[in-house]
């Protein structure tokens, strides 16, 4: 359900005084040129990571934005960092407030909220920011035929950039422009294995995935297996080897997660589930299966080697997934 605070609606208001902010998914974007809405779910601490976010979605060229932010129950509040927009600004944003239900349930929500007219869906993790060119390579990308459009980028903490971490090499691929390239071969299995694909560097055509909703279920690769959803069958992907996101250190359950911590039994459980989920949902030559077997073993032996090195230094932990593993190991 979408909620507008009195304080957003008042700086909603546009320079003729008219109200530009609907709780109906009403168009709030002005001008010309192709529209992108931007999906930006909010759960966050630290103060300036939204605005910092939302001013890079603002600058993009080339192209209009509608920006709706979608407060998952978020300890601090989002108008804490929207009050400090233009009004011009305000009539881009939408703020759509719930109760906390996790990032695949609140981008839903928010592509829920898009305007029937709109045409292209972007994705923005609070903590992360876009380069200003990001949407309007994009819209390049679509010009070549695109459904589902992804760049390059350099995880939180890494020296490399995600395509030489996951073995993507341009040459394997079709070169549509110097900074542009159609995706060759079988994207699935790459996603199966290690995701080339990070959620705030992908937009997506609407028409080719209107049906498509993240699983909300797992706290770790709900968005990999909306991209598997999405890009199933005779979805064109094109991407570019250009670093067009810097990402953030915000609130990252999966990222925080390490060995010895007590959340790296979350994890590993959610991670467990999901690969268990991709074997249920869909067909996997006999190779993929033979790999997500193993892989599954490695996760079983990781999570005992956690529990054992928690439970012998007396740290406190969650029963939860222990119980859901145990549970797990006895039904499949």
């Amino acid at each position: 359900m979408t909620v507008l605070t009195p304080d957003i609606k008042k700086a909603a208001q546009g320079l003729h005084g008219h109200d530009c902010m609907t709780g109906n998914g009403a168009d709030l974007t002005v001008g010309t040129g192709p529209q992108v809405a931007v999906i930006l779910p909010f759960y966050q601490r630290k103060a300036g990571l939204l605005l910092r976010a939302v001013q890079s979605a603002l600058a993009q060229r080339d192209c209009e934005v509608q920006l709706i932010v979608v407060d998952d129950g978020s300890p601090r509040d989002p108008m804490e960092d929207l009050r400090e927009l233009s009004s011009l600004e305000m009539r881009h944003v939408q703020l759509l407030r719930r109760s906390n239900g996790g990032p695949g349930d609140a981008r839903n929500a928010g592509i829920a909220a898009v305007p029937p007219e709109i045409r292209f869906i972007a994705f923005l993790d609070t903590d992360d920011q876009w380069a200003e060119d990001h949407l309007a390579r994009a819209m390049r990308a679509f010009g070549a035929g695109a459904d589902f459009y992804f760049t390059d980028y350099v995880p939180l903490g890494s020296d490399k950039a995600t395509f030489e971490l996951c073995g993507l090499r341009l040459a394997d691929h079709v070169q549509l422009a110097p900074d542009l390239f159609r995706y060759e071969g079988d994207l699935f299995d790459a996603l199966l294995r290690r995701a080339p694909v990070g959620t705030s560097t992908v937009v997506y055509r609407r028409e080719a995935g209107s049906a498509q909703r993240f699983p909300t279920e797992f706290s770790y690769g709900e968005d990999v297996i909306f991209w598997m959803r999405q890009t199933r069958g005779s979805c064109t992907v094109v991407f570019s080897p250009v670093r067009e996101v810097t990402y953030g250190a915000g609130v990252n359950v999966a990222a925080s997660a390490r060995w010895g911590n007590p959340s790296s039994l979350d994890k590993l459980y959610s991670e467990y589930r999901f690969h268990l989920a991709i074997t249920k949902e869909f067909p996997l030559t006999p190779e993929q299966k033979r790999w997500s077997e193993d892989y599954r073993k490695g996760l079983r032996n990781t999570f005992l080697a956690n529990l054992i090195h928690l439970s012998v230094r007396f740290k406190r932990f969650s029963l939860r997934p222990v119980l859901g593993f145990a549970f797990l190991l006895l039904t499949t």
